[in-house]
């Protein structure tokens, strides 16, 4: 090959690569605090409690989360990667917060970016370009947290620590490493020491770091001597192995890095709370995990082919991980001469040992499904199929063991549901990219789901103004519904509530045998309503396509037959409006008025229970205050005959006023020469 053929090799190489780039799933991951430093609140209210580390530090902000919870304790949390929503990665006191205000305030940050970034430049010339996708969910995370007046953040660092955008936060009560080992070596070092280092970056001076104290010796070396030049100390999770005296982990059945993170929890808890009760059992009692950690789900077809049954899911994407998940099923789920179904599904990285985690898992008498995940706009690129499949017949006995159809989760899983048998398990595990497309198949229940927040009164607000500009789609009319709902069980409006704010439980009003009569009437009125509905738009499709409607039959026959149901429609129609009316007249004696949808279009005054503030425009600089006080102006150099130059123009501006004019009744011109002014006024005193 020519000298010219190699350079042009080379160039289209570098071609690739750039377009691999450039194209969908590419991850846009920009570590450092000049950009998000200028975004975040500018005043802190609560306390942060940051969690760092390579594995667990997810779990330790669910079993905190768990712990503030039973103590009763107000608290917000902060967890990434957010599935299957953005907003999912924001709870307050254990419920995802409203879709729509994380919305809003991810506007508000969004535009305060766009406000700020073309006045500055790094110190080197680049362009700071836009925030990254996890920037701006870090912001939007810390704004939310202010609005809801939370008194503690719970963080979970992104990727490593102190470059990372949750490092932004400005005030912490306390900080948490747990295990740490190799994992994105391209962006934090190839040394599980100079993770340590970069992970130890969370610190702050005078705050205590809880550090699981199984890492390797070399790593509490470097986390302890970080800490003496930060000025703060780390607390080793040893100190409270005499909370596990009271744990049932006959019961629980905890791993060993489990319990490691369950400690970090618990002692970063007691340092923050010396007096509160912590109580384990009771905290397991709760199922503290996150979504894909250990979870036991329900599939049913057509996710689990023919018949339903549970899989184990776990999202074990490194090393440490899948040691962990290994263990836990060769103790509890692994039979003798019975095999193990793993799906499997990996992110693409240069620095994981894919070929040592297949090894790790899968037996010769296993079955593997290797899979790849669909990567969203700012996901990594899932790791071949192909290459995962491959390596894992030369471990099988027979290459039918491994999955060799269409490389996706929804058309694995049925195979390795047959393939498993009804009483053989099934895991499926590897990227949380993975799991967030595993939970979104039609077929799969969980039962660890968390609910989400209810519209607030800045929602209420919103919905009453958009509802009068135009119709309300169907989720913004159910929200609009909740919004009204949820304001008037207020404790401040409802006296059924009115002693919950003091610990006390609700007054239940006694309902008359009358109103419950009026209740069942409704209900059942509404539901026929909804069936004769359904089966009008039933109707309507099958008068569409009618020569679908009668199968086996000639088109004649579909056609006679769509007739016959479109001649009964119309009774139909007449069935649904009646039970419509008798629904609303049952409503009516229940409430003891008619519904009427102005009714719903309350003012500001009455959501917000204060006068809304005018948004008016700075007028001119030279018009004093409303309160009578001047607004201090620059000092003039000039005068004329005692009087200011621009004092004087400040007067014939507010002369020239239309307000003015009309409070004065003055006919005085607009637009008056100060120095004419004063000579007309010499020319009367005289």
């Amino acid at each position: 090959m020519s000298s010219a053929q190699e350079i042009q090799f080379a160039i289209n190489r570098i071609y690739r690569a750039l377009a691999n780039k450039r194209k969908a799933g590419y991850r846009d991951i920009r570590l450092g605090l000049d950009r998000i430093s200028r975004v975040v609140p500018d005043t802190q209210e609560w306390k942060g409690v940051h969690v760092a580390g390579t594995n667990g530090k997810g779990s330790i902000c669910a079993f905190l989360a768990g712990l503030f919870k039973l103590a009763g304790l107000s608290y917000g949390s902060f967890t990434s990667p957010a599935f299957p929503e953005r907003h999912n990665g924001v709870t307050i006191n254990g419920l995802y917060v409203n879709p729509r205000m994380y919305e809003m305030e991810m506007r508000h940050v969004e535009a305060k970016w766009e406000r700020i970034a073309t006045n500055w430049r790094f110190q080197h010339g680049e362009d700071p370009e836009g925030l990254s996708p996890f920037e701006l969910e870090t912001a939007t995370a810390f704004r939310v947290f202010n609005k809801m007046h939370v008194p503690y953040g719970i963080v979970e660092v992104g990727m490593g620590g102190a470059t990372d955008a949750t490092n932004a936060m400005k005030e912490k009560a306390i900080t948490v490493i747990s295990k740490i080992g190799l994992d994105h070596q391209e962006f934090l070092g190839n040394t599980i020491e100079n993770i340590a280092k970069v992970k130890g970056g969370i610190m702050q001076r005078n705050v205590p770091c809880i550090v699981d104290h199984t890492n390797p010796p070399s790593v509490i070396h470097a986390l302890r001597e970080h800490a003496r030049q930060v000025g703060t100390d780390i607390i080793l999770t040893w100190k409270a192995e005499p909370f596990l005296m009271t744990l049932d982990n006959s019961k629980w059945k905890l791993e060993s890095y489990q319990v490691q993170n369950l400690l970090c929890a618990a002692l970063a808890f007691r340092h923050l709370f010396p007096l509160k009760e912590i109580d384990l059992n009771k905290l397991m009692d709760t199922n503290p995990f996150l979504p894909g950690r250990m979870e036991t789900v329900q599939i049913y077809p057509p996710a689990s082919g023919l018949e339903p049954r549970s899989i184990l899911v776990d999202g074990a994407h490194n090393m440490l991980g899948i040691e962990g998940l290994v263990s836990h099923v060769d103790k509890h789920m692994r039979k003798p001469d019975q095999p193990v179904t793993w799906v499997m599904g990996m992110s693409s990285s240069k620095h994981k040992p894919f070929h040592r985690i297949i090894e790790k898992v899968v037996k010769r008498h296993d079955n593997l499904a290797f899979v790849e995940f669909t990567p969203g706009t700012n996901d990594p690129q899932p790791a071949p199929a192909n290459y995962g499949a491959d390596h894992g017949k030369t471990i099988v006995k027979t290459p039918e063991q491994v999955y060799g159809g269409e490389p996706t989760i929804a058309k694995a899983l049925p195979w390795a549901c047959e393939k498993a048998g009804q009483d053989g398990p099934v895991v499926v595990t590897g990227s949380l990219y993975l799991i967030r497309e595993l939970f979104g198949l039609e077929g799969v229940r969980r039962a660890r789901q968390l609910g989400t927040r209810r519209p607030g009164r800045a929602q209420l607000y919103r919905y009453v103004k958009l509802a009068q500009e135009r119709n309300l789609t169907k989720e913004e009319a159910r929200e609009f519904k909740q919004a009204r709902r949820h304001f008037h069980l207020s404790p401040l409006r409802n006296k059924v509530f009115l002693n919950v704010r003091d610990g006390g439980s609700p007054q239940s009003p006694e309902v008359s045998a009358e109103t419950s009569e009026q209740q069942r009437k409704a209900a059942y009125h509404k539901k026929q309503e909804e069936g004769y509905k359904k089966t009008i738009v039933a109707i309507q499709n099958d008068i569409k396509r009618p020569t679908a409607t009668a199968s086996g039959g000639s088109a004649e026959e579909a056609v006679e037959a769509v007739g016959n149901l479109a001649a009964r429609l119309e009774d139909l129609k007449n069935q649904a409006a009646m039970h419509r009316k008798e629904y609303e007249a049952a409503m009516a004696k229940i409430r003891g008025y008619t519904a009427m949808a102005h009714k719903k279009y309350m003012g500001y005054r009455k959501i917000f229970g204060r006068k809304k503030k005018s948004k008016d425009s700075p007028g001119s600089p030279f018009v004093s205050s409303p309160g009578g006080k001047p607004i201090a102006v620059r000092k003039s150099s000039v005068t004329w005959n005692s009087q200011k130059v621009d004092e004087a123009a400040a007067l014939a501006e507010q002369k020239g006023t239309p307000s003015k004019r009309r409070r004065r009744g003055s006919k005085e011109s607009k637009n008056v020469d100060p120095f004419a002014a004063k000579l007309a006024s010499a020319r009367r005193d005289q």
